[in-house]
């Protein structure tokens, strides 16, 4: 009853406050109108032959999780946020090579401006791009014929506008509602996707795969909500303020164990997605044997399910890694805990502070990420093994689907706290 009563509480909370209130009304409008597009078909591509090419292909399935699962339904949303996906991971990692780059990230919220603007112009040609490439190999796999030049610059159009579309939307809800943006719209998308799922189990299995289906898919959530909230308390003391006792004033400092969130997995999804449309786009009959051949042994390699899991699993660790220290800066830390003339016990401040919280967030990065690469290529290796038949969801779109709603809940319940805190000034 007492577990009843908070929940009714919270909810009270959250309905009584008018910013949190507005903002879940704002990401729903944006979602519905999300799947109202991801309604709306692109004409000249036969909906039942797409269905059949995704049911049979590892091709399929990657590109219809980075849209936010609308490809397979040919709709103005189909390549979804793919395109700004790729054109964000450019721009970061020419960071690392480009001075210009490397200043704007450098100069706070300004230089943000800036490189989101970056990204936006990228990501219109990348959309047109895959466009392209998504038509050729429909084409080269028969689902749909040649096109004249008006219908075929037609349906680059739209799918172009409704990347655009995906962008802006993923935008204006991480400005004015709950979560990050890019993240909950593919997020919706796996939801939505669970019901058909579901059905298709309770068709298909018997009653002990059933039960085993959803024993392991409990687990696994468990073990994702208890990872993705893990976090080690790094303990910190204030020189300068001093108690009525005496003695020094203590904090500490949260290192999440997973600090890159969803983020990687979506990265390695992304980035997996765009070589194999490039490589299906140049096994066209009209392309250089030389390259035609290169290109069908890149798309046999990434079709093969042990050689995707691996490179899945490689790439993801390489992005938490990456992605932890662009999150967390153990430098800027440093330097802050040393303005604030606060200290770790037992390490000097300055340089061995910034060496300990790197080498701190070093450790936590190993388990988080190979955490997330395991949880990602599990249930792909489960019906592998002949475990189960069918996930209800794939590893990556549980880990970004649960990501996703743990971070909205942090974001509502921080309001909540924010709230009772101004009730008292």
């Amino acid at each position: 009853m007492s577990v009843v009563s908070g929940l009714r509480s919270k909810l009270t909370q959250i309905w009584r406050n008018k910013e949190i209130r507005d903002k879940i009304w704002f990401t729903l409008v944006i979602i519905l109108v999300f799947r109202v597009m991801a309604a709306v078909p692109v004409p000249g591509v036969p909906l039942d032959s797409l269905k059949r090419f995704f049911g049979d292909s590892n091709f399929g399935e990657v590109l219809s999780l980075v849209s936010g699962g609308v490809l397979e339904n040919a709709t103005m949303v189909a390549i979804g946020l793919a395109p700004y996906i790729n054109a964000s991971i450019i721009i970061q990692l020419l960071g690392s090579v480009v001075p210009k780059i490397e200043e704007l990230q450098k100069e706070g919220m300004q230089g943000r401006k800036v490189l989101n603007m970056y990204t936006r112009l990228l990501t219109v040609p990348l959309a047109i791009l895959q466009s392209l490439v998504i038509y050729s190999v429909l084409k080269q796999y028969g689902i749909i014929t040649g096109m004249e030049t008006v219908d075929l610059i037609n349906m680059v159009t739209t799918l172009t506008a409704g990347a655009v579309i995906m962008m802006w939307m993923g935008e204006l809800i991480s400005e004015n509602g709950f979560g990050g943006g890019s993240s909950l719209l593919i997020a919706a998308g796996i939801i939505a996707g669970i019901p058909g799922s579901v059905q298709q189990n309770l068709q298909t299995l018997s009653d002990t795969n059933i039960i085993g289906l959803a024993v392991v898919s409990a687990v696994l959530v468990a073990a994702v909500v208890f990872v993705t909230q893990a976090e080690r308390l790094v303990p910190i003391q204030y020189a300068r303020r001093v108690r009525a006792a005496g003695p020094t004033v203590g904090s500490h400092i949260p290192l999440k164990l997973n600090q890159a969130g969803v983020m990687p997995v979506i990265f390695a999804m992304s980035l997996l997605s765009f070589p194999l449309l490039i490589a299906q786009f140049l096994t066209g009959e009209t392309i250089p044997e030389t390259i035609r051949t290169a290109s069908e042994w890149v798309v046999a390699q990434l079709q093969n399910t042990t050689v995707y899991n691996l490179l899945l699993f490689a790439m993801i660790i390489i992005f938490s890694f990456f992605y932890t220290f662009v999150v967390f800066s153990p430098s800027r830390v440093a330097e802050n805990l040393q303005k604030q003339a606060a200290f770790i016990p037992g390490i000097r401040p300055g340089k061995q502070t910034e060496r300990y919280l790197a080498a701190s967030a070093m450790r936590l990065a190993v388990v988080g990420s190979l955490f997330l690469a395991v949880i990602a290529v599990m249930p792909t290796l489960e019906a592998e093994l002949g475990i189960l038949s069918r996930s209800l969801v794939s590893g990556t779109g549980l880990l970004i689907m649960v990501g996703v709603i743990l971070d909205v809940r942090r974001q509502i319940e921080s309001m909540i706290v924010t709230q009772s805190y101004e009730s008292y000034l």
